[in-house]
């Protein structure tokens, strides 16, 4: 302000430009959000931004209605290192004390049901031996002929569409794990779920059991090569101990874990949440209708409240131009 505003505004009161005592530089006026004119906006276009919610609530009504329902069995597991008397009970607290000595029995890990579960090699021997080909790719087997359509499934491929509907979430505080399988069929989803389970049993019951016979290979060499009557004596007790490893991981049901919560046929189904599906569409339409409303009254009123010359750059620039 110059020297005379100065004066003018201590004598007067009111600072040039209507500004209350006080204030000596003028203050810029503030463009307000007038919700009357929001509404308006909203009511002039109401017709469209019906239409747009009902037609995305009959589309997201009939698309869920020509989904398949989804059914999903589960179980829960826990590792027999946290199960009192678990398959050694029988045995007494000697059993206890040469499955804790032997490495056998005393249960496994939540980690390594998980890499197991999730392994390609347990994966593709449960798909071969149960021949689960032609039901999980069904709409490319030809049950008539009993052969495929086009080219049969490659094993990357076998893998991921078993694996995307195989859910095993472990839980590390309660040092449980829950494992389910999703299928079409509700008696499919629990007899693939116990093809798992089992298959998990047997795939480590025979890694420890190749594991303990290489171990009684290996100490029958060293005994065939000594002398000494001590070392001797050592070698038949850690032979026998590899020996009642294998009997204490045979009389187990379940290797390593017992099962808390067995696997059954789902009498409900899973997904698809059609409920849930047409709600969220017509919300979501709601919103991109009045985006929608907004946006067609911007250009309605863009050119005037816009430079003509610099929209009519805009739309030069916009045009696409034959090269």
């Amino acid at each position: 302000m110059t020297q005379n505003e100065l004066k003018q505004a201590d004598e007067t009161g009111v600072a040039p430009g209507g500004n209350p005592p006080g204030y000596p530089y003028a203050i810029p006026e503030e463009d307000e959000i007038n919700l009357l004119d929001l509404a308006i906006v909203l009511l002039r276009h109401k017709a469209m931004i019906l239409s747009i919610v009902f037609l995305a609530g009959v589309a997201a009504v009939i698309a869920s209605l020509l989904m398949t329902n989804i059914y999903r069995s589960e179980t829960m597991i826990v590792p027999t290192a946290q199960e009192k008397g678990s398959g050694l009970s029988a045995l007494g607290g000697f059993g206890a004390m040469i499955a804790s000595e032997a490495g056998i029995g005393a249960g496994g890990s939540l980690e390594q049901f998980e890499v197991v579960l999730k392994s390609r090699e347990l994966t593709h021997t449960i798909v071969k031996e149960k021949n689960l080909l032609p039901v999980i790719f069904k709409d490319s087997w030809d049950a008539a002929a009993k052969k495929w359509k086009d080219e049969p499934p490659k094993m990357e491929d076998i893998y991921k569409a078993v694996q995307s509907v195989l859910e095993v979430k472990p839980d590390k505080k309660k040092n449980v794990m829950m494992v389910a399988f999703q299928s079409k069929d509700p008696e499919m989803a629990k007899r693939v779920l116990d093809y798992f389970i089992v298959g998990m049993s047997e795939l480590l019951r025979r890694q420890k059991l190749d594991e303990a016979q290489a171990q009684q290979k290996h100490l029958y060499q060293q005994l065939g090569q000594t002398t000494d009557p001590l070392l001797k004596n050592k070698l038949y007790e850690l032979i026998a101990k590899q020996i009642e490893a294998e009997t204490l991981a045979n009389v187990q049901k379940y290797y390593s874990f017992n099962i808390v919560d067995p696997s059954y046929v789902p009498e409900r189904k899973f997904k698809p949440k059609r409920a849930q599906i047409c709600v969220l569409s017509v919300v979501v339409a709601f919103f991109i209708a009045i985006f929608a409303a907004f946006f067609l009254e911007y250009i309605k009123n863009l050119e005037k409240t816009e430079d003509p010359e610099r929209l009519a750059n805009l739309r030069k620039y916009l045009r696409f131009r034959k090269t």
